[in-house]
């Protein structure tokens, strides 16, 4: 019988992940699950918030509390089926992941707590990996929409330069350029309301 991976906190796969902007999904999974790590550290929740054991006794544990980090780890897996041609570039975020696990796994072992410098560090260093990534996907509204309004995250965890230089690398003609994509994006959907939000955020962005 032939092998078949189980996701389980994935509502993707190795079949959908290239359907539709299933791609521009999953980046957006990744980095809203590195933004909940550093928040929940940084909160002080339970340290099964940011990383919990690997589940065991599927499907028997599926109600167990689930880390940032394990989420991610299984986003991760989907990287190299949807942007098959970035391979080096799958490649080293999984090698910042692993990493990251090392570091987080080893303070659990001996009953460290996990510092939050080095957390944010490494939780920085995998929205870097993610760069090339996010280029390849940038036609996506959605996924431009994502960056736009998680602008506070970048800016908390990566500094304050790091989304106007990200959005600068997906589109060098500038933000009048995003503005249009947006808008034409969503107006051809009908999400006419969402034009005074697309404003407001570009308008953040300038002011950053």
């Amino acid at each position: 019988m032939a092998y078949s991976e189980i996701y389980l906190y994935s509502p993707l796969s190795p079949h959908t992940v290239c359907e539709g902007q299933n791609r521009a999904l999953l980046l957006q999974f990744i980095l809203s699950e590195i933004f909940h790590a550093k928040d929940a550290h940084e909160k002080d929740d339970p340290l099964e918030f940011v990383f919990s054991s690997p589940a065991c006794f599927f499907p028997y544990d599926w109600s167990c509390e689930v880390g940032c980090i394990n989420k991610i780890e299984e986003h991760g897996h989907l990287l190299e089926y949807a942007f098959p041609e970035l391979q080096e570039a799958t490649e080293q975020f999984h090698a910042c992941l692993e990493e990251a696990l090392r570091y987080v796994t080893s303070q659990r072992k001996i009953g460290e707590e996990i510092s939050t410098p080095k957390l944010k560090n490494a939780l920085a260093d995998m929205v870097r990996h993610l760069q090339p990534f996010l280029i390849a996907a940038k036609e996506s509204e959605n996924l431009l929409l994502f960056l736009l309004k998680n602008g506070g995250e970048f800016s908390e965890l990566c500094g304050p330069a790091t989304l106007p230089e990200l959005l600068k690398r997906l589109y060098p003609d500038g933000l009048e350029k995003i503005t249009g994509l947006l808008k034409q994006g969503y107006q051809s959907r009908g999400f006419d309301t969402l034009l005074p939000e697309i404003d407001r955020l570009i308008v953040r962005v300038n002011e950053a």
